[in-house]
C-alpha cells in the first residue's frame, strides 16, 4: 500500500524521503531542469534531515511490525513465468498503472510496482519512490523520451556519469526497447540518466521486502484522486525509483553499489475534458503460425495450433465478430485441406469457424514469406506455390471429413452472434462485406468475385484450386516485413498483382513534423497503407503480456499515444492502422481485454480497415530505403539458385510437380517473416533447405564401377544406376568412348529405375583391331536434356585380338585330340586282332571268325579319315595276305 507521506503540488522539497544517490542521501535532480525549480543548496540543506528521517522510519517499521510492508502485496514470486524481469543477471523494476492508464474524475491512481531479482545476490528490503509528474506530455516525441528513460541495474553498470546522463537526456529511445517490462519502458544502457523528480509532482513510497535470487516482489501503491491535481486532458508521466534500502543505505548488489538505483517509467491519461470523438484505428490480426521449413504444417502442429490456447485459436477467438481485419496465411488453410480425413478435428472445427467469421480478410503471401528480399535476391516475380500433389494421399479422401474443410466464406452460416459496428464487416458475412467496403477503400483496390466451388467428390483428390480457394475481401495487398522495403520494391509488388502495400511508419517519411498522418497514402504509382510503428509495438506488448500488470503498462502507452495523436489533429479524426502482431498472444483474454480497452477510449474508435482507407490520403509521403542485409540477400539468392536446379532436375519423373511443388513450398516457409526475429534459427533453416535441395539433386546417380576387361570383339558393359526418390525415374544414359579402340552402338540408352532401387544398364560395345585402354564417359540426362548425373570415366581394357588367337589354338587342340583318339582306338583293335589270330585253331570256324574280324576292321578303317586312316587300311591288307599264305601252308 502507499506510504502516508505525500507531497503537494509544487512542494517537492517538502517530501519526507529522498532516495540515496552516489555520495549520500539527497534529493534527485530534475529530469526537466526548467520545471524543477529545485537547487543544489536546498538538497544539501535537506540531506542531514533526510538521514534522520530514514532512521526514524526504519525504527518505526521495526516497532510496528513494518506496516508498510504488511499493507503492500510483497510476496516474492518465482521469476520463471514472468516477463517483468527478463534480463538475466539484473535487478529490474517495472511500473504499471491500473485501468490501462486511464484516469477519470474522482479516481485514485492505482499502481503496480514489480521489483525482480535475477541476480545471484539477495536484494535487501528496498524503498521504492513513485511519483506523478503533473506536466503534460504534449507530443509523441516527449512521450517516447519519457518512456525510454528507465534502467536495468547490473552491478555497477548502472552507475551514471554526467556525460552519459546528458547524452541519454537528449536522445529519444524507442518505446519498444524494453527490458522485459512488457509495456513499460526500460533499457539496459549503462549510462542512463539518474531519475529526476520535478517540482510539480505528487509522490508516494512503498517498501519491498528482501528479495531472494530468482524471485519477484509485487507492490501496490496509490495516489488519492484528491491529490492528483491534473489540468488539461492528456498524457502525464509517472516514474518509480528504487535506490535505497529500508535501513537508509545505498542499494547494492554484492560489492557493487548502484549509485543511481533502478527505475522505470510509465504514463497515465487524464480523461477529464477529452473530446467525444478522436482517432480511428483499423486493426489487423495476422493469422500466422510459428515458423517451420517443411512447406506444410503437420497434423501434430495443426493439432497444437488449433487446440484451446493454441496460437490460431487464441488469435481467431480474440477478434472474431469485431471490426478487426484478418490477414490470413494460406499455408494454414492448405495444410488442413491436404490432410483430408487425417486432419485433426480441432483444425477442421477452426477452419469452419474462420469460414463463418464476419471479419473482413485479405490474403498474405504463402507462409507469410518475406517479400522485399525476393526482388533483392533476383526473383523475377513474387514467389507463389505451384502444386501440393506431393502431399495428397488417396487414403485420406475416400470419404469427406466433417466439417467440410473446402466450404468457403459465404457458404457457411455465421457461428458468432456478435455484429461489428455500422460499416464493419459482419452485416452480410465476410464475402459480402468485402465487396461493399474493400473495393472502394483505395485506388486500384481489387475485390475478387466470390468463389463458388464444390467440394471434391469422395474418392477424388482435390485440385490445386480446391486447396487454395478462399473468398478473401482483398487479394491485392502486399505486407512486407517492417523496415525492409527499398526503392523499386513497390513496383515489383504491383507487377505481381499486389498494388497496395502495408508499410511500417519507420519505412516512410512524412513532410509534416509532429502531426501523425492518415494511414492511406500514395508513393509513386503505388497505394500504401502506413502502419503506425509505435502503436503496433504497444498493442503487441499488450496482447503478449502474460499478466495484467505489464498488460496495463502497455495499454497505458496505447491510450497515451492515441490521446496525443487526437490532440495534435486539431479537431479532425486521424485514420490510423496498427497490427496486433504475428507472434502468439499470451491468451484470448489478453486480446479481448486489449480490444475492449481501446474500444472504451473516448478519444479513439476501432473501425474496419476499409473505413480507414476511405480517409483522405496523406500527401508528400516518401519511402525511406531500408534494404535487407547483404548476407541475407546472398543466402536467399543461393536458395533461389538451388530451387532452379531442382526444377531443371525434376523431369526425371513423369510428374515433375511432385518435386517442384514441394521444393517451392519449402522455400516459401523458409522465407517466412517470423524467421527474421531469430537470425541463428533462420540461418539453420536456410542451411536445412540447401541440404534438402542437394539431397534431391543427388538422388539419381551412376554408381561408380571397377575396371572392365574386354576380351571379345563385341560385348555389354554394365553400368549400375541408383534411384533414391519416392517415384520411378526414366533417364537417358549417354556413353562416349575416349578413343577409337572401342565403338559404342548405340551411344544413348533409356533406362527406368523403380523408386528406392538400383538397376544395371547394359551398354553394347564393339572393339576395333587395336588393343589398349579406353575411358567411357557416362552421363545421365532427363527427358528435357538436362544433365542429372555424371560419373567418373569407366576404365576399359580392350584385348579383342586374343579372341582370334584363342579360337585358332583351341581348334588345333581339338583336331589333335580327335586324331589321338582315333589312332588310339585303331591300335587297340589291331592288338586285339593279333591276339585272336595267335590263339586261333586250324579249323574253319577260326578262319571264318578271323575273316569276320578282318572285315570288321576294314569297315572301321573305311570310316576313318585322313592319312592315319589310309595307313591302317594298308596294314590290314598286308595282314590279310599273310593270313592267306598261312592258310595255304596249313592246307
Amino acid at each position: 500500500m502507499e506510504r502516508s507521506g505525500i507531497s503537494g503540488a509544487g512542494r517537492g522539497p517538502e517530501h519526507p524521503f529522498w532516495p540515496i544517490v552516489a555520495g549520500g542521501i539527497g534529493r534527485p535532480q530534475s529530469r526537466r531542469a526548467a520545471r524543477s525549480g529545485a537547487s543544489a543548496r536546498e538538497a544539501r540543506r535537506l540531506r542531514a534531515g533526510s538521514i534522520a528521517v530514514v532512521g526514524l522510519i526504519v525504527m518505526l517499521l521495526g516497532m510496528l511490525g513494518s506496516p508498510l510492508a504488511a499493507n503492500a502485496d510483497t510476496t516474492p514470486t518465482p521469476t520463471p513465468g514472468s516477463t517483468e524481469a527478463a534480463t538475466p543477471g539484473a535487478l529490474t523494476l517495472a511500473l504499471a498503472p491500473d485501468n490501462g492508464g486511464t484516469l477519470a474524475a474522482g479516481q485514485d491512481l492505482g499502481l503496480t510496482v514489480t521489483l525482480s531479482n535475477n541476480t545471484a545476490e539477495v536484494v535487501p528490503a528496498t524503498i521504492v519512490h513513485v511519483w506523478l509528474d503533473r506536466t503534460q506530455l504534449s507530443t509523441r516525441a516527449e512521450l517516447s523520451t519519457w518512456l525510454g528513460a528507465s534502467s536495468t541495474a547490473e552491478g555497477d553498470a548502472a552507475t551514471t556519469t554526467a556525460e552519459g546522463a546528458q547524452d541519454a537526456a537528449t536522445s529519444t529511445p524507442s518505446p519498444a526497447a524494453t527490458s522485459g517490462e512488457t509495456g513499460s519502458a526500460a533499457s539496459t544502457a549503462s549510462a542512463q540518466p539518474a531519475p529526476v523528480q520535478g517540482a510539480n509532482t505528487v509522490a508516494v513510497d512503498v517498501v519491498s521486502p528482501g528479495i531472494a535470487p530468482g524471485t519477484t516482489a509485487t507492490l501496490r501503491a496509490s495516489i488519492p484522486a484528491a491529490q492528483l491535481a491534473l489540468g488539461a486532458w492528456g498524457a502525464y508521466g509517472i516514474e518509480a525509483l528504487a535506490s535505497a534500502t529500508a535501513t537508509g543505505t545505498g542499494l547494492a548488489l554484492g560489492a557493487d553499489t548502484l549509485a543511481s538505483g533502478v527505475w522505470s517509467t510509465s504514463v497515465v491519461t487524464w480523461s477529464v475534458g477529452a473530446p467525444a470523438t478522436g482517432a480511428t484505428i483499423g486493426l489487423i490480426m495476422p493469422l500466422t503460425v510459428p515458423p517451420s521449413s517443411s512447406g506444410l504444417l503437420t497434423a501434430t502442429q495443426l493439432a497444437a495450433d488449433t487446440a484451446p490456447g493454441g496460437v490460431l485459436t487464441t488469435k481467431l477467438d480474440g477478434v472474431i465478430g469485431r471490426p478487426v481485419t484478418l490477414a490470413i496465411d494460406p499455408l494454414v488453410i492448405v495444410s488442413i485441406r491436404v490432410l483430408g480425413t487425417a486432419a485433426p478435428q480441432s483444425a477442421l472445427n477452426w477452419l469452419a469457424k474462420l469460414a463463418a467469421a464476419a471479419n473482413p480478410t485479405f490474403e498474405l503471401a504463402y507462409a507469410d514469406a518475406d517479400l522485399a528480399v525476393q526482388r533483392a535476391a533476383g526473383a523475377p516475380a513474387l514467389l507463389a506455390p505451384t502444386s501440393f500433389d506431393y502431399a495428397l494421399s488417396q487414403t485420406n479422401f475416400q470419404t469427406l471429413p466433417s466439417p467440410d474443410p473446402f466450404a468457403l466464406p459465404g457458404q457457411v452460416s455465421s457461428i458468432d452472434p456478435l455484429a461489428p459496428a455500422a460499416g464493419a464487416a459482419g452485416s452480410t458475412g465476410a464475402a459480402g462485406s468485402a465487396g461493399s467496403t474493400g473495393a472502394a477503400s483505395a485506388p486500384g483496390a481489387a475485390t475478387p468475385a466470390p468463389t463458388s466451388t464444390s467440394s471434391p467428390a469422395a474418392g477424388a483428390l482435390p485440385t490445386f484450386a480446391d486447396l487454395t480457394a478462399w473468398n478473401y475481401t482483398r487479394t491485392d495487398i502486399a505486407w512486407p516485413a517492417s523496415g525492409t522495403v527499398s526503392t523499386g520494391d513497390l513496383e515489383y509488388f504491383a507487377a505481381s498483382g499486389l498494388g497496395t502495400s502495408i508499410l511500417s511508419s519507420t519505412n516512410v517519411s512524412t513532410p509534416e513534423a509532429g502531426a501523425t498522418p492518415n494511414a492511406p497514402t500514395t508513393i509513386g504509382s503505388s497505394n500504401v497503407i502506413v502502419a503506425d510503428a509505435q502503436l503496433t509495438d504497444a498493442l503487441q506488448n499488450a496482447v503478449g503480456a502474460p499478466t495484467q500488470a505489464p498488460r496495463d503498462a502497455a495499454l497505458a502507452e496505447v491510450s497515451a499515444e492515441l490521446a496525443i495523436i487526437t490532440a495534435q489533429a486539431g479537431g479532425t479524426a486521424p485514420a490510423l492502422v496498427a497490427s496486433l502482431g504475428r507472434s502468439a498472444p499470451s491468451s484470448t483474454f489478453a486480446v479481448t481485454h486489449t480490444l475492449d480497452t481501446v474500444e472504451t477510449l473516448p478519444w479513439a474508435a476501432e473501425v474496419p480497415l476499409a473505413d480507414v482507407l476511405t480517409a483522405p490520403q496523406t500527401a508528400g509521403v516518401t519511402l525511406v530505403d531500408s534494404p535487407e542485409s547483404p548476407d541475407r540477400v546472398a543466402a536467399v539468392s543461393s536458395m533461389l539458385t538451388a530451387e532452379h536446379q531442382v526444377s531443371d532436375f525434376a523431369p526425371v519423373i513423369d510428374e515433375p510437380e511432385l518435386i517442384t511443388g514441394k521444393q517451392r513450398a519449402s522455400l516459401l516457409t523458409v522465407l517466412a517473416q517470423s524467421w527474421l526475429d531469430d537470425s541463428d534459427k533462420a540461418a539453420a533453416a536456410i542451411a536445412g533447405y540447401d541440404k534438402a535441395a542437394s539431397t534431391t539433386l543427388t538422388s539419381v546417380q551412376i554408381v561408380d564401377g571397377s575396371t572392365v576387361n574386354l576380351l571379345a570383339t563385341n560385348g555389354d558393359v554394365p553400368v549400375p544406376i541408383s534411384n533414391d526418390l519416392d517415384q520411378a525415374v526414366t533417364v537417358t544414359l549417354n556413353v562416349t568412348a575416349s578413343n577409337g579402340r572401342l565403338v559404342v552402338e548405340p551411344s544413348s540408352i533409356d533406362v527406368t529405375i523403380e523408386a528406392h532401387s538400383q538397376k544395371t544398364a547394359k551398354v553394347p560395345v564393339k572393339a576395333a583391331v587395336a588393343t589398349g585402354q579406353v575411358e567411357l564417359g557416362l552421363q545421365l540426362y532427363n527427358k528435357n536434356g538436362v544433365l542429372v548425373s555424371q560419373a567418373e570415366p569407366l576404365q576399359i581394357n580392350v584385348s579383342a585380338d586374343w579372341e582370334g588367337i584363342g579360337t585358332l589354338v583351341i581348334g588345333i587342340l581339338a583336331v589333335l585330340l580327335l586324331a589321338f583318339g582315333v589312332v588310339r582306338q585303331v591300335r587297340k583293335r589291331l592288338r586285339a586282332r593279333r591276339a585272336a589270330a595267335a590263339e586261333g585253331s586250324a579249323g574253319g570256324a577260326g578262319g571264318d571268325a578271323e575273316a569276320a574280324a578282318t572285315g570288321a576292321t576294314a569297315d572301321t578303317a573305311a570310316t576313318g579319315g585322313g592319312t592315319d586312316v589310309a595307313d591302317d587300311a594298308g596294314n590290314d591288307g598286308n595282314d590279310s595276305a599273310a593270313g592267306d599264305e598261312r592258310d595255304g601252308r596249313d592246307g
